[in-house]
């Protein structure tokens, strides 16, 4: 789950960019023991109550820049096709 948020913020964020882009691609741009290593799994359970999620929260129980440094930036250009 964590992984596809990452991969939905990706494309949500460089979507305005392009018109298309290999998902499996980009997934595979991404270290997945990083990516898990870099949310603090206490926090983000923290996020979640009966009255659903608080999306600020949840973000602010992810390390940025653990989470930047599960990126392999050249692969994720390549899904993007640069």
């Amino acid at each position: 789950m964590k992984l596809n948020t990452l991969i939905f913020t990706l494309a949500m964020i460089t979507s305005p960019l392009v018109q298309a882009f290999d998902y499996g691609e980009l997934a595979d741009s991404v270290d997945k023991e990083k990516a898990a290593g870099s949310v603090d799994q206490e926090k983000l359970k923290g996020s979640v109550s009966s009255d659903g999620v608080d999306y600020d929260k949840a973000a602010d129980s992810v390390d940025k820049k653990k989470a930047a440094s599960s990126v392999d930036v050249d692969k994720a250009k390549g899904a993007f096709g640069y």
